[in-house]
């Protein structure tokens, strides 16, 4: 895997640590934001993730209008993992393009092998 580094962007501060030091633990160089328009900074000060993990319903700017950003900018080749606690997270996923999602509370393996995948795979044709 040739690039390690994951954008977090969660606005609960104690999941976005949890999942910082999770990542970080494992070997991830981790960038986290509080929201859409904080990680949008993130990537225009140079960051370039092979992944990023994205929380739906966040203030200022949510998983959907960050997501929508990506795709009219540089970043549009940028894999998300899409994280939601309501039950539709799967259709909301499947409704903006995301290949993958996790229904909250998240689990760490499952996350883990998704931001794998995700950095591993192809981009769709």
């Amino acid at each position: 895997m040739a690039d390690r580094t994951v954008l977090v962007v969660e606005d609960d501060p104690a999941l976005r640590q949890v999942y910082a030091d999770v990542l970080r633990d494992d070997g991830w160089h981790v960038h986290a934001a509080g929201d859409g328009v904080e990680a949008l900074g993130i990537l225009r000060d140079g960051v370039r993730p092979c992944v990023a993990v994205v929380d739906l319903r966040m203030p200022r700017m949510d998983g959907w209008t960050f997501i929508d950003e990506l795709r009219k900018g540089p970043w549009h080749e940028l894999p998300f993992i899409v994280l939601a606690a309501h039950y539709q997270v799967q259709e909301e996923a499947r409704r903006i393009g995301a290949r993958w999602w996790l229904q909250k509370p998240v689990g760490i393996e499952r996350l883990l092998d998704m931001i794998d995948e995700a950095c591993t795979s192809e981009p769709p044709a």
